[in-house]
């Protein structure tokens, strides 16, 4: 059955699909604003002029449907026509521990399936394919008149929403409806997605092996982690068919200077912001949130210190808050960096100046920015007085003027620039290379031979210790096979489980994090040494069949037969 859905409704809006449009753009503008394309607006100038390529309808099409959104927070694909799922190891570790037998420890040492009847379904965990995209942004506004203050607008809006969902949940009742806002809403599109509900465990390496180097490494690059898991879904029992649409394994993987592409959904960027809400995050916001983190990460250390059990109970929570330690430490750092709030002061006084120089602008969006800065003024105050219930206050006035700026960004720049993440399936574009640091440079990859190199330099000590299967396998390894790889591809949180695509439309890497200098994107991009970190296809497949004894699943990843029986 195609669900290549061209919706049309009756509530006033211009309707229909938009789904694989390469739209004819001029090399790209606005570089701090980055390279997180929606599907429907594809730039194909700018690719063309970049990399000599724009990827056809239908090689966007098959990445679109071969892409997933994981659980509520990651992303993923399908690799095998048999429905099965590839994604990161940290996007499924909180189901490999909820899904081990009493007394087996599936996420300390690792489980593969043997065949089906192995493979463990994980319940409440669902993937999400996108199939249709819908711009409903005036069946939004129905009903909207310039006499409305914001409450009233607002409300009339979520009617229209809701109204909107329901009539899209009874036209199509095997989908599930999203509203994307786009441009801090300036722009609202509508996302069907196909959910499936039954997937199932099927593999996944030791917990040491795919967060090698720990909280030290977390963020950096070089880097050595085996930071993938394998799922299948099903439906009626039986694995989901996928032959229409899954992407083929490529385990060469690609090559210094290649370009390839991110598919995946990042969860959310500021680039919108303005400087005034910048700056309250550097100055308020994060630094609080960090205070937090620390202090529960304290509690949790203190209570392992005492209790073993209560150490291992609480492992996955531990890992995540260390996680979020760094990237609020790595968003605060770049908002504290002046040549990145300087290169956002220009770019808003760049779309200041174009917004007052047309008079209608000027006179719907003008005032916008100044508006925000005397919110976030009084934010500061009611935040040092610890009066949160203001705080919320003005930050749903902010919100108003937030939508504002969106809108005058899209007024003036239309869809040449990218909208900010919003947890909404994207495109991202780069190159595989490496980049400076520390007075050297970091290779465009690592290697099993710089894996067993850190184990020994680090005295074989946690964490950088290895599981016992790595260490008796070692005469066995090929230790110039590629670990992990980085590109200057866009990517934020969200994209962990993000496939990366060569031209030919395969799978040559699997992102799972980015380089420090990567998180100042949140706010303000740049590529200069800013890289996403993937998980080479090798690496996988060498560990799977010799670490795992996985032979029958590398086999159906690479193509070479369908895997284990049913």
């Amino acid at each position: 059955m195609s669900w290549n859905l061209h919706l049309r409704r009756g509530l006033g809006v211009c309707a229909g699909l938009l789904l694989l449009a390469v739209t004819a753009l001029p090399a790209q503008e606005h570089e701090e604003l980055g390279r997180m394309w929606t599907f429907d607006q594809v730039p194909a100038q700018y690719l063309q002029e970049e990399y000599g390529f724009v990827p056809s309808p239908e090689w966007l099409e098959h990445a679109r449907r071969s892409a997933l959104r994981f659980g509520g927070g990651c992303s993923a694909a399908f690799v095998s026509p048999r429905g099965l799922i590839l994604t990161n190891h940290h996007c499924a570790r909180d189901y490999v521990a909820q899904l081990s037998p009493p007394g087996q420890d599936w996420l300390g040492n690792g489980y593969f399936a043997a065949g089906m009847a192995q493979e463990v379904a994980a319940p409440g965990l669902t993937v999400q394919q996108l199939v249709a995209i819908e711009d409903v942004t005036a069946a939004l506004d129905a009903g909207v008149t310039p006499d409305l203050d914001g409450m009233a607008v607002e409300g009339l809006r979520e009617r229209n929403r809701q109204a909107l969902l329901e009539q899209t949940r009874a036209e199509h009742p095997g989908l599930e409806p999203r509203i994307v806002s786009l441009y801090q809403g300036g722009l609202q599109h509508l996302y069907l997605y196909k959910v499936y509900s039954d997937v199932r465990l099927v593999g996944a390496p030791h917990l040491q092996s795919a967060k090698f180097g720990g909280d030290f490494d977390n963020f950096t690059y070089p880097r050595y982690a085996l930071d993938f898991a394998l799922c299948r879904a099903y439906e009626d029992g039986k694995p989901a068919d996928t032959s229409a649409h899954y992407l083929k394994w490529n385990t060469a993987g690609p090559r210094a200077g290649d370009a390839v592409f991110v598919v995946g959904s990042p969860g959310n960027t500021g680039r919108l912001m303005s400087l005034a809400q910048m700056e309250y995050l550097r100055d308020v916001e994060f630094p609080s949130r960090l205070e937090g983190l620390h202090a529960m990460l304290e509690q949790l250390y203190a209570e392992g210190r005492d209790d073993p059990q209560r150490a291992a109970d609480t492992r996955a929570r531990v890992l995540t808050l260390e996680n979020a330690r760094k990237a609020f430490q790595g968003y605060l750092d770049g908002l504290r960096n002046p040549a990145i709030l300087e290169r956002k002061r220009a770019a808003e006084e760049a779309i200041r100046a174009k917004v007052a120089a047309d008079p209608e602008l000027s006179a719907r969006y003008g005032d916008a920015w100044d508006r925000i800065a005397e919110l976030v003024a009084e934010k500061k105050k009611a935040a040092a007085a610890g009066d949160s219930a203001r705080v919320q206050e003005l930050r749903a006035q902010e919100q108003a003027q937030a939508r504002r700026v969106g809108e005058a960004f899209f007024a003036v720049y239309g869809t040449q620039i990218p909208p900010d993440a919003s947890g909404s399936l994207r495109l991202s574009d780069g190159v595989v290379q490496g980049f400076e640091y520390n007075g050297t440079i970091a290779p465009w990859f690592t290697s099993l031979f710089g894996l067993y190199a850190r184990w020994t330099e680090f005295g074989r000590q946690e964490p950088f210790n290895l599981p016992q299967p790595w260490i008796d396998k070692l005469p066995e390894l090929d230790l110039a096979t590629p670990v992990n790889f980085v590109s200057s591809c866009d990517i934020i949180g969200g994209n962990s489980g993000s496939p990366v695509l060569n031209r030919d439309g395969e799978l040559v890497g699997l992102v799972f994090d980015g380089n420090i200098e990567m998180l100042g994107n949140m706010y303000v991009y740049t590529d200069e040494v800013a890289r996403s970190v993937s998980v080479h296809p090798a690496i996988i497949i060498e560990a799977m069949r010799k670490v795992y004894g996985a032979d029958a699943l590398a086999d159906e990843l690479e193509g070479r037969s369908a895997g284990y029986a049913e």
